[in-house]
């Protein structure tokens, strides 16, 4: 049986840019000053409606909040982050509207600044269509920016257009032809 695959687009952001400037409409908190499962709770409902076929595969393989734990905890293979670069985005009604989610790359410095990538970012369904992707991805990329990253790699679902525009709003630029990726 062969592997199942998907179109990814890819997109990388490199120094030298000016400081991202992040919308103030949203605030944001470090996840882990808010309730325990709330991360996993909310990754889980943006995972079970995401346009990302790994998402969708990761969802529908086990029960969602193991899947979701599960694929949190492999942040930690290859990649370091502190808990606070992992913030959700939150409305002036107090709502969590998304996640963002900053690693970096272990081992990958170039003349000592570190290379990252966007682990995860999205956003509730209720809240989609509001350009909350952009002010999410500036602020991952403004966190990656603050501590030294020179280059931050990410990818999207061909089929995610909303996304596929954040990335262009935020200075991000597609690098290559869109490519396979197994589910």
């Amino acid at each position: 049986m062969s592997q199942q695959t998907y179109l990814k687009v890819p997109f990388v952001w490199e120094e030298p840019k000016p400081l991202i400037e992040v919308p103030q409409r949203l605030t944001f908190e470090p996840v882990h000053t808010m309730r325990g499962s709330l991360l996993i709770s909310i990754v889980a409902r943006v995972m079970a409606s995401s346009m990302d076929a790994s998402h969708l595969k990761k969802v529908s393989e086990h029960e969602p909040y193991e899947a979701v734990e599960k694929f949190l905890n492999s942040a930690s293979d290859g990649f370091s982050y502190t808990d606070d670069w992992w913030q959700f985005g939150i409305n002036e009604n107090g709502d969590i509207v998304g996640f963002v989610l900053p690693v970096i790359f272990s081992g990958c410095a170039k003349e000592g600044l570190e290379e990252g990538t966007i682990y995860d970012i999205g956003v509730l369904p209720e809240y989609r269509g509001l350009g909350f992707a952009n002010d999410l991805l500036s602020q991952g990329t403004r966190t990656l920016q603050d501590i030294g990253v020179w280059r931050v790699f990410c990818d999207t679902s061909v089929s995610n257009v909303r996304m596929i525009s954040a990335f262009k709003r935020v200075g991000y630029r597609q690098y290559s032809e869109p490519c396979e990726r197994p589910i």
